[in-house]
């Protein structure tokens, strides 16, 4: 197991860690859990940087991050939807981008029987910046609400809530295109 596998894996973990703090009634552990999540939402582009350094680079890795990223965004997504912070329409997008997960997922199996690999490009990689920046953003508005109550604050929620829930459609709409991409340049191999 290569170093940066364990970076991969260690995404994993840290979702518990993000859940619990983000979880308990102190209101300081939202600045601990939107810390963690950064963190952790960072170690995304660390393990890719450490296997092109140190040469680390596989074909189970390449899975395993795009894997582990899926697990973290869609669990990132879970802990929002239970605290209420997302809206109702908000799950009909988490639904989009979870089937689009799966079928990408299913197209990444079927293509690594016929040996060929689907690793990330740019569309997946900035969609995966666009989700994690806007699950970011739930995670610092909620802080926000918390840790500061002056008026000024809770008169700017509002807007920071109308931005994140544009670039929530944005996130979601960019998903969507990049598994179309991926299921346009790769379905000549499923044949």
């Amino acid at each position: 197991m290569t170093l940066s596998n364990w970076i991969t894996l260690s995404r994993i973990g840290l979702i518990f860690v993000i859940g619990w703090l983000f979880y308990i009634p102190w209101p300081k552990a939202k600045i601990l859990a939107l810390i963690v999540y950064i963190l952790t939402s960072s170690t995304d582009w660390l393990d890719g940087y450490v296997a092109r350094k140190y040469h680390q680079v596989t074909d189970w890795g390449k899975l395993m991050d795009a894997l582990v990223d899926k697990i973290f965004t869609i669990s990132m997504f879970v802990l929002l939807i239970g605290k209420g912070l997302i809206p109702t329409w908000g799950i009909f997008c988490i639904l989009l981008i979870l089937c689009r997960e799966f079928f990408i997922t299913g197209l990444r199996i079927l293509l690594a029987k016929s040996g060929v690999v689907l690793a990330a490009e740019a569309h997946g990689k900035i969609k995966t910046i666009l989700q994690l920046v806007v699950i970011g953003s739930f995670f610092l508005i909620e802080m926000l609400r918390v840790n500061i109550s002056a008026d000024w604050m809770q008169s700017l929620l509002p807007v920071l809530r109308w931005i994140n829930t544009v670039n929530f459609i944005l996130a979601t709409a960019l998903t969507l295109h990049s598994g179309i991409h991926y299921y346009s340049k790769y379905s000549a191999y499923l044949h």
